[in-house]
């Protein structure tokens, strides 16, 4: 049973401005230039410590080629999975720094879930837990593609988190990240998320 603890606010500012925005994306698209050398096994890509993230290449809207796809989910996991490790599994526990949590988000998604810290890392509890250990994680990726290339991407995430110390119990954050592509790369400009204790 899944009981809802929490729900962002204010992610439904950035959620509404992220669909907005990745029905203009067509001209900040990722044009597949630069491969990734890196690039993950078919299924997952390595996360330090845990689990590997599972993740899923899932509706296309529009055509991408086979090899933009599958580098365009290595890309995307890549990122979900640095949010993933510096907010909530990875770096000593106990501890309150989470400082890194939002490098792979815009300035304003990353002004946004530092609000909600609570509820995008272990901010809240970071300093009453031993041990955090991820006993899932999932990714599903939709495209937005146009003219070939991907435009704008929703991607479905499920974590499952064992917290073990003062803090003892099993939460689940689930819901959507928005990614765009910027000159850096890929990045979070919104996000509709819930997390709450698993009963």
């Amino acid at each position: 049973m899944f009981l809802t603890q929490a729900r962002a606010g204010r992610a439904a500012v950035a959620t509404a401005a992220a669909l907005v925005l990745v029905a203009a994306l067509g001209a900040c698209s990722d044009d597949g230039s630069d491969p990734d050398k890196s690039e993950a096994s078919p299924q997952s890509t390595e996360a330090a410590p845990g689990i590997p993230t599972k993740s899923t290449l899932g509706f296309v809207k529009g055509k991408l080629q086979r090899d933009r796809r599958k580098q365009l989910r290595t890309r995307v996991t890549k990122v979900v999975d640095e949010w993933i490790d510096a907010a909530y599994v990875a770096g000593d526990y106990p501890r309150s720094d989470f400082s890194d949590a939002f490098k792979t988000f815009s300035k304003g998604a990353a002004v946004l879930a530092k609000r909600d810290k609570g509820l995008m890392s272990n901010a809240e509890v970071g300093d009453r837990v031993d041990t955090v250990t991820a006993n899932a994680r999932r990714l599903r990726i939709d495209v937005l593609a146009d003219r070939g290339k991907a435009a704008g991407v929703t991607a479905l995430v499920v974590l499952v988190l064992d917290l073990d110390g003062e803090v003892q119990r099993t939460d689940r954050i689930a819901g959507r990240l928005f990614l765009g592509y910027s000159g850096k790369g890929w990045l979070v400009f919104g996000y509709d998320v819930k997390r709450g204790r698993v009963a």
